[in-house]
């Protein structure tokens, strides 16, 4: 009775082992090989011995056929008959021919007929030009001629039909039988032989068996059995332990790298999954979430995209929405799962992206065009006599200073955030807060009603560049000025932020941000609602972020319409310098 053990349950006891297994086969196949050698050694002997039997009869019958020749040549033709009739062998037929192929003896000689030996006339042909002829026929049975010679004349020929000599027919059978009892003793030598060589071998076998079992079961910290040796079997256990030594190594490589792929596949901003063909997600990673239904399914709207990959191999889309995202979607079928491959990519910030950066296009050509058609209008009437009343140069002459003065200042914005972009990462060093924030007040001079407040706990220092965070400061506070109608009041204030950071904030109680426009009002080319009739480019911002991002901070904003904004920015506490040892 035989039954499937359970997952989880102790494996049944093993079966009795059989005293015959492999060995059997082996020995079986040592005897075939004995018993085919020995049949063909015996057909090879027999062919030989038959052919050396035949060979040596041949022989025999033309000695006698060119003795019996010789004898005839030295008596007289009426002689020849009676020479022939006094051979005594009962196997052995000759007749005598003239030397025109006439038969000069009766046809019949011992039995045989003349007319019934096929190649006679061949033979008696070759004879009759001075040669010897010898041909075996069936049944063991040689042809051969010979000339006679009379006074080293040819005068005829004799023509003789021997059987096999007895002698020789006893001498193959004897031969025979002995090769039947060396086949029959050789193979029983090589059952013998091939079981003992079949156990040495298969025990060792058994052995590496069970060791290569244990790696089966995990087990790759024991080394292997059997390996002893120095033939094949033990190339085969070098092998297997070379195998086992390299799969402990690679199962812990791969743990390594199976950790290794989970974590790059957590950290990756694209959503990547495996749907099976009903639409279930059977692999996806964080951010896949918000792509999968609470069935565990993909969500409707990647469903047409799954059938298509997996009716044409492959589907792409740049533009499928779902709610208010964009997606970019690329699909491939995994035939070997019936499975589809999903990568999801959000563009939602990109394509805004693009969309501010053609309204920077527009803006910017919007604001170079005014100020470019005024300096050419400028000019213009300039030259057509302008230049020469005081009043009307000095009036031109300063629309052209504050035209040059705009393209000026969109040019630096565009330099100064080319810099910042190609400059990666820099330096940081400590820097005194309340020094850069007297600076920062300093440079940048409020409209009237505006009231600025310094706000600065002392000895706050920052790991940071000093001048990227004057720059920084100095932006905010322009920015809070431009958007905060007097009478108002603009705070810089700078305080620490828990343990480890420091928090620097400048405040308005101007117009306030949109609900909407938070998020967006660092983006580059940016400038909110109304922009084209603004003052600005939408790159203060998008600047001052890259330069806090240089110093290794964060920067953010806090609004509401009608109340003011708060825009700040943390940057990490400077490092105590270590105290000198006197």
């Amino acid at each position: 009775m035989s039954g499937t053990t359970a997952i989880g349950q102790p494996a049944a006891a093993p079966r009795t082992r059989r005293p015959f297994g492999v060995r059997l086969y082996l020995t079986i196949g040592f005897a075939a090989v004995a018993l085919i050698t020995a049949g063909f050694s015996y057909a090879l002997i027999s062919g030989s011995s038959n052919n050396a039997a035949s060979e040596r009869a041949a022989d025999i019958t033309v000695g006698r056929t060119v003795r019996l020749a010789d004898r005839i040549g030295t008596h007289p033709w009426t002689l020849a008959r009676a020479e022939l009739e006094s051979i005594s062998d009962p196997g052995y037929s000759a007749w005598a021919f003239d030397d025109r192929g006439h038969l000069l003896t009766p046809p019949f000689s011992r039995g045989v007929l003349l007319g019934s030996v096929p190649g006679r006339r061949m033979a008696v042909a070759v004879a009759l030009r001075g040669s010897r002829a010898v041909n075996s026929l069936p049944d063991s049975v040689t042809l051969a001629s010979a000339p006679v010679f009379r006074d080293g004349h040819l005068s005829g020929t004799i023509l003789a039909r021997a059987e096999r000599p007895q002698e020789i027919a006893q001498a193959v059978e004897a031969l025979r039988g002995d090769r039947l009892t060396a086949g029959a003793v050789a193979i029983a030598v090589a059952i013998v032989i091939g079981f003992l060589i079949a156990t040495a071998i298969t025990s060792r076998v058994k052995r590496l068996a069970d060791s290569a079992a244990r790696i089966t079961e995990g087990k790759l910290d024991e080394p292997l059995e059997g390996a002893g040796g120095r033939d094949e079997i033990t190339e085969l256990g070098t092998a297997l332990e070379t195998m086992r030594v390299a799969l402990r190594e690679t199962f812990g490589a791969l743990s390594s790298e199976r950790d290794r792929l989970s974590a790059i596949f957590d950290a990756l901003d694209d959503a990547v999954m495996v749907v099976g063909t009903e639409g279930e997600v059977r692999f996806s990673n964080p951010a896949a979430e918000r792509l999968i239904g609470p069935d565990a399914k993909a969500i409707d709207a990647l469903v047409p995209w799954l059938r298509r990959a997996a009716q044409r191999g492959s589907a792409e889309h740049d533009g499928l929405r779902v709610g208010d995202r964009v997606y970019a979607i690329g699909t491939r079928k995994l035939a070997a799962e019936n499975a589809v491959l999903a990568v999801v990519r959000d563009r939602t910030a990109a394509l805004r992206r693009e969309i501010a950066e053609r309204e920077f296009v527009s803006n910017a050509a919007h604001e170079l065009r005014n100020p470019i058609a005024g300096i050419s209008g400028a000019i213009e009437v300039l030259r057509a006599g302008a230049k020469d009343d005081p009043s009307a140069r000095e009036h031109f002459l300063g629309r052209l200073s504050e035209d040059a003065e705009r393209v000026s200042r969109l040019t630096d914005s565009l330099l100064t955030l080319a810099r910042i972009e190609a400059g990666g990462e820099g330096s940081t060093e400590a820097v005194e807060v309340r020094i850069v924030i007297e600076e920062a007040a300093q440079a940048v001079a409020p409209p009237d009603g505006l009231e600025v407040r310094l706000e600065a706990h002392p000895d706050l220092a920052v790991e940071g560049d000093g001048v990227l965070l004057r720059q920084v400061l100095i932006g905010l506070l322009t920015n809070a000025f431009k958007n905060t109608p007097a009478p108002g009041v603009v705070t810089l204030r700078a305080r620490r932020h828990g343990d480890s950071e420091v928090l620097i904030e400048v405040s308005d109680t101007g117009s306030g941000i949109a609900p909407e426009e938070v998020e967006r009002v660092f983006e580059r080319f940016y400038r909110g609602s109304g922009s084209l009739e603004q003052e600005g480019f939408g790159l203060g911002l998008s600047i001052a972020r890259r330069m806090v991002d240089v110093m290794g901070g964060e920067i953010g904003v806090e609004s509401s319409l009608g109340v003011g904004s708060t825009f700040w920015v943390r940057l990490p506490l400077a490092k105590p310098a270590a105290t000198p040892v006197a």
